[in-house]
Order: C-alpha cells, then structure tokens, then sequence
C-alpha cells in the first residue's frame, strides 16, 4: 500500500497512560500487560492474505488442480510396464468332449508363466493408443512331463475408436483451465483476506483514536481542573463551572477504559484473522498518509474485471464442461467404429529358442461397427437436457459478469466521492484542532467562558472520529476495487506480486 505514519501523535502523558495501566493490572489481579506494537495497514494486508484460513484453503486447491494437470500431461507420455505372472500353478479335474461326443473327465497340472514386456502411448488428438510389447509364455504340463512355449519377440498395436467420444482431447482443454480458476480463485481469497484486514485495522484504528482522545481529553482537563480549583478559591468562577470541569475529567476517564477495552477487542480480532494466538498484546495502529496516485479508470477495471475474475473464469469452464457432457453423450449413443491393427513376430515351440531364431510373421486388422437402431429416444432425451444445462451454464455466466460489472461501476463512483470526501475531512480535522488549541489558551486567560471551550473540544473530537470514518471508507472502498479486479493499482501489476 502506500507510505504509512510511523506512529501517531502521542500526548505528553504516555508515562501516566503505562502507569495507569500497570496499576489497574496489579489492582485486578490479572496478567494483562500493555504492548504497544505498531502495526501498519500494508503488513497486515499482506500478512493477512499469507495466514487467513481461506487463503490456506485455496492454495491446497491449487496445488491439487496443479497436480492433477501434472499427472494428467505426464499420462500423455510414454508408458513402460512390465508384466509377469508366475507361478500360475493349478491341478484339477476338467471335462474334456470326445470325438464321439461323450464327456470324459481328466486330471490336469499345469503351471503357466508368463511376462511381458509393454511400452504405450496415447495419442490425444484422436483418442487413439499405440502399443510396442514383447511377451513371453511358458506352460509346464507336469501331468505328462512336458513344456512349450509361446512368444512374441516384438508386436506393435494401434487401437483407434472413431466417432467415439474421446476425453483426451477434452482435458487437455480443461484441465489448464482449472488450473486457472484455482491460481484465480487464490488471488481472489488473498484480496479478500485483504479487505477483511483492512476493516479490522480500522477496527484497531477506531479504538485507539478514542483512546488517544480520551487521553488528550483527560490530560487538558486535568490541567484545566487544577486551574479552575486556584480561580473557584479567588472567586472568579462559580461552584457551577468547577463541578462541570469535574464532570468532564471524569467522563475523560470513563472513555480512557472503554477505548483500552476497545483496543484489546480490535487486537484479538486481528490475531483471530492471522490465525494466532492472542496473548493481551495491545497493537496500536499507524494511520496511512498519502492517497492512491494511480489514476483508476473505467476501462481498465472492467478489462481487468473479466479477465482475471475467477467466478467468470468459472462460468466458461462451466461451459466448456457442459459441452464436453454434451459431445459425450452424442457419440456414445451413436455410431462408432473401431479399428484395430496388429504387427509383429510370433512362434510357439517345444523350445525356448526357435521363438526368437525363427519367429513366424504376424498381421492383424480389425474393424468393428456399431450402429444404434431403435433406443426409443434415449439419445434425443439426454441430448436435449445436456442442451439445457449448457444453456442454464451460459446464463448463470452472463448474470455473473453482470452483477460484478454492477458493482464494480458503482465502487468506481464510491471512489471518486471517497477522494473528495477525504480531501475535506483532513481540512476541517485540522481546522478543529487549530480552534481548540486557541480555545483552550483563551479560556486559561479568561477570555471565552467554559461553555465555549467545551464545545470546541467537542466538535474536535467529532471531526477527529469523522476523519477516522473517511479515511477507512476511502481505504476499504480500494480494497474492494483490489478484490473486484485482483489488480495492485499503487503499483500497477497483479495482486499479491513483490
């Protein structure tokens, strides 16, 4: 974010104000401790969008749809396997048909081994599987003591369904796209985990400017009440006057333990968000200075808007997904034809030899058709609710675009309000205060009767608390520009880069 106040501006008594409080501590009997610990609106967004738990969530997503797509492009690689099966040993009774078409029923002991050697690839484009093996076969038939052998040296296979549905094709599209949405979708949680920050920093924000109030408020009353008792003695103010001064420095007193227990609430809030624990740790909060100088514009946001939004990166993988369903239901309950073709060396032998000396020459081709006839309108039917639900996907999308286009224009609008409102609120904070410190000065001359000075500190505390209330609209309303088009306008790149 931008450049932020190391502190603020502190009273003359924070001595009293530790003193106070280590006196309240002892009194109570707890372990309270007050620790001041600056905190800036720039670390604890950027704090915040590493440790808030959806933020956590978010990144395990990615790294699942990362590994997903990973383990996906690696099965489009080459495959090596190795098969093998041995012992396969079995002794039994099997019924075995004559010639005379009689039944007889003879022992038999064999023990089959087999391995195989098998290197794959598939072919993403067509759906297709290309095979390279060399396999071989041994049969022990221990009932009469004998052995043969059946083997293939080498033999290359290519298995090609067409009109067939094919999902290669189809995740090769999609799976990128979900990996998109997720690294989207955690941009999205660290901007919001930003927003959440920033609300509870203003939060924090709120609470110690009523406690640096109260106090500014009980240190000048106490000062004023210490002269008011020297001029009630003289006579030169009534019992009235010395009563309210009274009544102001103690309402000056009551606000200093509400705004510290305010303080204490904000703070645990925080740690509550950082995912830590909180141990009575009093943050004290460091106003940012300065204004977003980027110039934000219409069209750059809404540009940014519908290309980095993961809920409209979503709405089109949804679309794509409904018509990868659709595609998959037409060419399933339709036509298709499968080809097969088979190339190699094969020998069986008594002999372990002969089936890689002289192996025999192998060919096979294969065409099989499937052609549906009558599925009484199974197809039509489940074509036409895929068609339904791409159409619900593509409506839900255009609502979704329109909805945060919405927003987006009237945050734009907040925004250009919010500079103004600023601008107007640090005058008239400053203004308040330069007519209270004449105030209180006149008033410790005699000038201006209590009234007057009374109400001058009042209308400096309203118009500190107002500055307060813009600065954090102005701030929260850029953070939810930062969220709505995941873009760091002070430093004009993506949300969340160094």
């Amino acid at each position: 974010m931008s450049k932020h106040k190391k502190n603020f501006e502190r009273p003359n008594n924070t001595m009293l104000r530790y003193g106070l409080t280590l006196l309240i501590t002892v009194l109570l009997g707890t372990c309270v401790l007050a620790q001041d610990d600056l905190v800036t609106l720039e670390m604890l967004q950027k704090e915040a969008a590493q440790q808030a738990t959806d933020v956590l969530i978010a990144q395990q997503n990615l790294r699942s749809a990362s590994l997903q797509a990973d383990a996906f492009r690696a099965g489009l690689k080459p495959r090596l396997d190795l098969v093998a099966n041995f012992p396969n040993y079995f002794q039994t009774s099997t019924e075995v048909i004559q010639e005379d078409g009689t039944v007889a029923f003879r022992e038999v002991e064999l023990n089959n081994s087999f391995v195989g050697l098998f290197a794959s690839q598939q072919i993403a484009s067509t759906g297709g599987r290309i095979t390279l093996e060399s396999r071989l076969q041994r049969t022990d038939n221990l009932a009469l003591d004998m052995k043969s052998y059946n083997g293939a040296p080498i033999r290359l296979s290519y298995l090609q369904p067409i009109l067939a549905f094919n999902p290669l094709k189809w995740n090769r599209e999609l799976f990128p796209m979900r990996q998109l949405v997720s690294e989207r979708e955690l941009e999205a949680a660290r901007a919001e985990a930003a927003l959440i920050a920033t609300d509870r920093f203003f939060d924090l924000v709120a609470a110690d400017q009523e406690r640096r109030i109260a106090e500014t408020n009980k240190t000048a009353n106490e000062r004023l009440y210490s002269i008011a008792e020297e001029r009630f003695e003289l006579g030169k103010i009534n019992r009235g006057d010395l009563v309210q001064l009274r009544l102001e420095l103690a309402s000056a007193e009551q606000n200093l333990r509400r705004s510290e227990r305010l303080v204490a609430a904000a703070s645990a809030a925080i740690f509550q968000l950082l995912g830590k624990t909180y141990g009575n740790e009093l943050l004290e909060p460091a106003l940012p200075e300065g204004e977003v100088e980027s110039a934000i514009t219409t069209e750059k946001a809404l540009r940014l808007l519908k290309d980095r939004r993961p809920e409209l990166l979503r709405a089109r993988l949804a679309n794509r997904e409904a018509a990868r369903d659709a595609d998959q239901i037409k060419r399933d309950l339709g036509p298709r034809i499968d080809l097969e073709a088979r190339f190699g060396l094969v020998r069986n032998d008594l002999e372990l030899a002969p089936i890689y000396s002289d192996p025999r020459s192998e060919r096979i081709l294969s065409v099989n058709l499937t052609m549906p006839i009558l599925d009484w309108g199974e197809r039509r039917a489940l074509t036409k609710r895929a068609k339904g639900e791409r159409a619900l996907t593509e409506e839900i999308g255009r609502r979704v675009e329109m909805n945060l286009t919405s927003e987006l224009l009237q945050l734009l609008e907040q925004w250009k309000i919010v500079q103004e409102e600023l601008a107007l609120a640090t005058e008239i904070k400053d203004l308040a205060n330069e007519r209270f410190r004449i105030s209180q000065e006149s008033y410790t001359l005699g000038a201006i009767p209590l009234t007057e000075l009374t109400l001058a500190q009042r209308n400096r505390d309203e118009n500190t608390r107002a500055y307060a209330a813009t600065l954090r609209a102005y701030w929260l309303t850029y953070a939810r520009l930062a969220r709505l088009t995941l873009w760091d306008f002070i430093n004009n790149q993506p949300l969340g880069e160094e």
